[in-house]
């Protein structure tokens, strides 16, 4: 076995034993969530899209969390996220989900924001495409959506064998094929504001394909795009206390005053330094690269 190859099992299986410690981490962390995370208005829909093999209830904890802070979240109710075996699959997803994504938005009197992890983030980002008027900001988790033909290395060699099993064909026959190299790199949903939360750390998803490009950049306009980079392992993000309030207080950003993610406006005075720790740009507010 390729000395790359042993590596990425064994960082696979590293951010899967992270991602329960995470989970172990949000259930002490609830009580404090609950306490400072900010809340919904109540009817401001949310729609949860699984990543590449996950089920529904993988983001469960996400959807509960936001439903107790006041959101209208759901999952996309298709079951586990098999991956697409074409470019015509997001054709076939806009059909799926396009009714479901209107109807949550004309129940609540307001548009739909989409949370994807890993591979749903990237179908998130295609969704608001497809349905600007009606989604309201995309939020990707860990989601390779700056992919393009010949760095498939970037996505865990792990992943890329399980994508081989499941869709039945490896991940670089698809990013070769030119409709899905298209699909990804293709810049921002126009007019549809787009986070990207990742991690350095990330054991599936390298971040230089994770982040949103820095020409794509910016906070302010009529869509701000903003990377929010947090100490984190891709499997657990669903679940981490860290990303659940950068969700949280991105669903809530006025999209007509966008102001950049700031952990400090969590932190009590005496403990300012701490989100150096675990929101290393973000807890520094570094906005040098967004375009002004």
């Amino acid at each position: 076995m390729p000395v790359k190859t042993t590596l990425d099992f064994l960082r696979l299986q590293g951010d899967a034993l992270w991602a329960g410690g995470e989970f172990t981490a949000k259930l002490l962390a609830d009580p404090v969530l609950d306490q400072i995370a900010p809340r919904g208005d109540g009817a401001t829909p949310v729609l949860t899209l699984p990543g590449f093999s996950g089920p529904e209830m993988s983001l469960r904890p996400l959807n509960r969390f936001l439903n107790r802070r006041g959101f209208v979240a759901d999952s996309w109710g298709l079951g586990i996220n098999r991956g697409p075996e074409s470019m015509e699959y997001i054709a076939t997803l806009g059909t799926l989900l396009g009714d479901r994504i209107k109807a949550m938005a004309d129940e609540n009197g307001k548009a739909v924001s989409l949370i994807g992890q890993s591979l749903g983030g990237v179908y998130a980002r295609e969704l608001g495409r497809l349905f600007p008027e009606d989604v309201d900001r995309v939020i990707t988790l860990g989601s390779p959506a700056n992919l393009r033909a010949g760095n498939h290395h970037l996505i865990n060699s792990g992943v890329r064998l399980a994508s081989r099993v499941m869709m039945g064909r490896p991940v670089e026959e698809l990013l070769n094929e030119a409709e899905i190299e298209e699909l990804a790199l293709h810049e921002p949903p126009e007019g549809v504001p787009l986070i990207a939360i990742y991690s350095p750390y990330d054991g599936v998803v390298h971040e230089e394909a994770a982040v949103i490009p820095e020409e794509y950049l910016n906070v302010a306009g009529e869509a701000p795009r903003e990377n929010i980079e947090i100490i984190c392992s891709h499997i657990g993000m669903g679940v981490n206390p860290l990303v659940l309030l950068a969700v949280a207080d991105r669903l809530v950003e006025d999209k007509d005053d966008w102001k950049a993610f700031s952990a400090l406006e969590y932190v009590p005075t005496p403990l300012q330094g701490l989100p150096k720790l675990f929101f290393p740009e973000t807890a520094l507010m570094a906005q040098s690269s967004y375009v002004r």
